[in-house]
């Protein structure tokens, strides 16, 4: 099952050209200090960095040039120019540059609202559908589904584990790091494992995901940064969008990302269900 799960690895040129650039570059305010103070500088003014000089970039953001230039290449693109370029096709594409800088306060309701629209939204956009559609039927078919986040993106695993447990997937979910463990350990070919965090650094989450894969059953990465530790022990990796600090809880805001996949799951999951009965019938 795991050679099936490499297929699916979203390495193609074609998804990543889908996912807009500045989700990107935002994904990259975790990356090591240098590459994150370049990809701050560019989501701060995406209008300016289109038109500032690579020496310009490199005294604006306190980095070497050879930061920038590696930096572009993490994102996918050739060099400094090739990114410039793209980017502003974007941001002449979206008429408008978009606010990235919100001020939330307890208070204010409709932005809220547009912070969790945005979350959700962001994320429909990093989403693969074709990933999504190849892994329902390993996920269907599998002996077993076993899920594990730590701390807050337990409550997401919660959530994952309800929505496809509706949908006839055998699924298991796991609050206690050792019992998921033990779980990952006792795994075979025939199962998958599905893990949550939003850094993809978590080390409990890691090692749950690592010795799944090790294993050989298939496994799923659902988190925001697709280079991350966790990305890397992954047959798969579900992106969701990187959430700003808004001064509320940020994993309550951004808590609907996580209904959105199991949602996108649930319908691939029940396309493929359909779409084999049907196969079943015409035979």
């Amino acid at each position: 099952m795991a050679m099936q799960g490499d297929s699916l690895r979203p390495s193609s040129a074609e998804g990543d050209a889908r996912t807009p650039i500045l989700l990107k570059v935002e994904a990259a305010l975790d990356y090591p200090n240098a590459l994150a103070r370049v990809a701050q500088c560019v989501l701060e003014n995406p209008k300016k960095a289109v038109r500032q000089s690579l020496g310009d970039l490199s005294a604006a953001s306190q980095s070497g040039q050879a930061t920038i230039f590696r930096l572009c290449r993490e994102l996918g693109f050739k060099g400094f120019t090739d990114f410039k370029l793209a980017l502003a096709a974007e941001i002449g594409h979206r008429g408008t540059e978009p606010d990235r800088g919100v001020s939330l306060t307890v208070n204010s309701f409709d932005e809220v609202v547009s912070l969790i629209s945005r979350s959700v939204l962001s994320t429909r956009q990093l989403l693969q559908p074709e990933l999504v559609a190849s892994a329902a039927p390993l996920l269907l078919n599998a002996r077993h589904v076993n899920i594990y986040g730590s701390g807050d993106s337990g409550l997401a695993g919660e959530v994952l584990f309800h929505r496809l447990r509706r949908i006839g997937v055998r699924v298991r979910v796991f609050a206690n790091v050792g019992y998921a463990h033990e779980a990952a350990e006792a795994m075979t070919k025939e199962d998958a494992a599905i893990a949550v965090s939003q850094s993809g650094a978590s080390p409990d989450t890691v090692e749950f995901l690592r010795r799944a894969h090790h294993i050989g059953a298939f496994s799923v990465a659902i988190t925001c940064h697709p280079k991350s530790s966790l990305a890397k022990v992954s047959d798969v990796v579900l992106q969701m969008a990187r959430m700003p600090q808004p001064g509320l809880s940020e994993q309550m805001i951004g808590m609907p990302r996580i209904v959105f996949i199991a949602e996108a799951l649930a319908i691939a999951i029940a396309d493929h269900t359909k779409a084999s009965g049907n196969t079943s019938a015409a035979n």
